[in-house]
């Protein structure tokens, strides 16, 4: 029976494969549909960018704590989010791909409503999701190997929704107006994500319960006064999520800055496609690789630092590409080792798992692992920001022939402050990042010691 249920957890992940397919079409997607597709003029465009940024940010900053604080749904504090959230967020995110022809107003209505539900509801199932990952292993090897899979799963999903997006977009603009294309196909890309987070809701039956018993702690409700605490104790949280931006701006920013780099850099925007394709292949191999030789890493602080130097060198070396296949090697390269850092990184907010528990008796698992969402959407506000500022500086038009202005912008955005942050989170890991191996040890014992002495 626990050879049959492990064969069953290797398809852990798949529900992240659902999310990351259909946040990677808004993600990567939304910019070129708000330019060139509903024509909204580039300042507005760069606003409306802004705002739905600044939505997932707030939203993505208390989805832990409300999950940890609210009272539980009859399947469970953690996986009844994977049964309720999905189809609220498919429908809003179809709203949020509206259009409304010659009508800027409503057209930024339509997708900044569309997104701020659609996003709450996404974010629900995103943090029931990783917070679930977190209570599979007792050891570290295994939490290394689900969060391996989860990354693997979100590998596949921004690979489906980067790569299949204009390819999909194609076929249906022949059949339908390009604008109501894509609400059709983030319909598609929506079954698929509510189908996967059922399997993900199957998957997880009974994991919860098993958690609590083993490490002799209750499914407590978090009150304000414990959540205040363990976000003012521990500020190795905020040295972590600042870490964590460095993927994250890799996996959010690059892709939609790439659809401009084919299409007016490169002047290649058929190789957008190929592009998308590739990068997730990349991704996927990195988190396999994490997958298969992950417990030959002995120090994840060590492993961490070294990518993050090698990452920074590629990002910096693609504005020295002159030509498609130049620039796709680099980028290989690249999603190749955010791939790998990606499990990493989540045992760092593992560790603040523990740590916090350690410092307040309280476990905060949910809530804490809820905030791995924020870097994805600091990294999404500095998309926004970033962009916005690239097309303005350099008086894009829609359509027009690209200035040498634009390309020499877009080369800058590309290559210069995606180099930077690596740097950063190089920099917060050997001076900043104090939670050692003996520290958490030490944790562990005291964590331990208090349950036993609690339960006498």
């Amino acid at each position: 029976m626990e050879k049959k249920s492990s064969k069953k957890m290797l398809l852990w992940g798949i529900g992240t494969a659902g999310e990351g397919f259909i946040s990677s079409i808004s993600g990567t997607y939304l910019a070129i549909f708000l330019t060139d597709v509903a024509l909204v003029p580039v300042a507005v465009s760069g606003g409306i960018m802004l705002v739905t940024s600044i939505v997932g940010f707030v939203m993505a900053t208390i989805t832990g704590g409300i999950i940890a604080s609210v009272k539980p749904m009859p399947w469970g504090r953690l996986r009844s989010w994977l049964l309720v959230a999905p189809p609220v967020a498919v429908l809003f995110f179809m709203l949020h791909f509206t259009a409304i022809p010659g009508n800027v107003f409503m057209t930024t209505v339509l997708v900044v409503l569309g997104y701020s539900v659609a996003v709450t509801a996404w974010n629900f199932a995103y943090a029931a999701d990783v917070s679930l990952t977190n209570i599979l292993g007792s050891t570290q090897e295994e939490r290394n190997k689900f969060n391996s899979q989860r990354m693997m799963g979100s590998n596949v999903g921004r690979l489906m929704g980067n790569y299949l997006t204009p390819i999909i977009v194609a076929f249906l603009s022949t059949r339908m107006t390009e604008a109501l294309s894509y609400p059709v196909l983030v319909f598609i890309a929506g079954m698929f994500f509510m189908g996967a987070e059922l399997i993900q809701f199957a998957l997880s039956k009974g994991k919860e319960e098993e958690y609590h018993r083993e490490n002799n702690t209750d499914d407590e409700t978090l009150k304000l006064k414990d959540i205040i605490e363990t976000l003012r104790t521990n500020s190795q949280l905020l040295v972590t999520l600042c870490i964590d931006l460095t993927s994250n701006m890799a996996g959010i920013a690059l892709p939609s800055l790439a659809v401009y780099y084919y299409k007016y850099v490169f002047e290649a925007p058929a190789f957008v496609a190929t592009h998308m394709l590739c990068i997730g292949l990349s991704g996927l191999c990195g988190s396999t690789m994490v997958r298969i030789f992950g417990r030959k890493v002995k120090s994840y602080k060590k492993f961490l630092m070294t990518v993050y130097l090698c990452m920074s060198v590629c990002l910096f070396c693609t504005r020295f590409t002159k030509a498609p296949v130049q620039f796709l090697i680099v980028n290989l390269f690249v999603h190749i080792m955010t791939g790998t850092t990606q499990p990493f990184e989540m045992n760092l907010y593992q560790d603040n798992v523990i740590y916090s528990e350690y410092l307040t008796g309280v476990n905060a698992n949910s809530l804490i692992m809820g905030l791995c969402e924020f870097p994805v959407k600091i990294a999404g506000i500095l998309k926004s920001v970033l962009l916005t500022a690239v097309l303005l500086s350099s008086g894009f038009v829609a359509g027009q022939t690209p200035t040498p202005e634009l390309k020499h912008a877009l080369a800058n955005a590309y290559s210069l402050i995606p180099a930077a942050i690596p740097i950063m989170g190089f920099l917060l890991l050997k001076f900043a990042y104090k939670l050692t191996p003996e520290k958490m040890e030490e944790a562990k014992k005291a964590i331990e010691a208090r349950a036993t002495s609690e339960h006498l």
